[in-house]
């Protein structure tokens, strides 16, 4: 990427939208641009809440996906194996979300290198193909399109267990789209709260 003062920019998976007002260097010359791989900062011409792992994007870029559900390629590296219905934490760059495995859909024993299907979990060193399900929306790129946004590890407890890649992100089951959270936000969604 590149990033110049007077850029506009659209931060996800919140939808928040604002412009660069000023560019920021330690001890280093004022700058109007800055280069992917550059350590530098950046103030905003609006007042808005960012959270921690939101990614910004210059308007007319190519979006990140968003979605809670994810299909992901990863190795397992605990003692105990990966298994469905349990809380993890993903962290995806400086984003970190729970999220549980829905499905396995295939593991390869890295040592044999054979694929099985039908397994409930995954063992120590062995590689897998799951589905994951999201506590929150994450903002993310396939590993075909952008490997360093796309790259996560696994935290079970306060020990990084496993790592993988994002491969694509799923349709929301139950709306059967991605979730689109600027869209979410501009229309009400009908739920059980009065």
């Amino acid at each position: 990427g590149r990033s110049k003062v007077g850029d506009e920019i659209v931060f996800y998976p919140s939808g928040k939208h604002t412009s660069i007002a000023s560019l920021e260097t330690f001890s280093g010359p004022d700058r109007t641009e800055v280069l992917s791989g550059q350590a530098a900062g950046f103030t905003l011409s609006q007042q808005v809440y960012v959270k921690r792992g939101e990614v910004a994007v210059r308007v007319g870029d190519l979006p990140p996906c968003v979605t809670r559900r994810l299909r992901v390629s990863l190795f397992w590296l605990g003692k105990d194996p990966l298994v469905m219905k349990k809380k993890y934490i993903l962290k995806l760059g400086t984003a970190r979300t729970g999220f549980e495995v829905a499905r396995v859909l295939r593991v390869m024993d890295a040592s044999s290198l054979e694929n099985e299907s039908g397994k409930k979990q995954v063992g120590r060193n062995e590689m897998a193909e799951c589905m994951l399900t999201l506590d929150h929306p994450l903002a993310f790129d396939r590993a075909d399109v952008l490997l360093d946004s796309s790259r996560f590890v696994v935290v079970d407890g306060y020990e990084i267990r496993g790592g993988g890649i994002v491969l694509e992100g799923l349709a929301d089951s139950e709306t059967g789209l991605r979730e689109n959270v600027r869209e979410r936000d501009a229309h009400w969604i009908p739920s059980d709260v009065t």
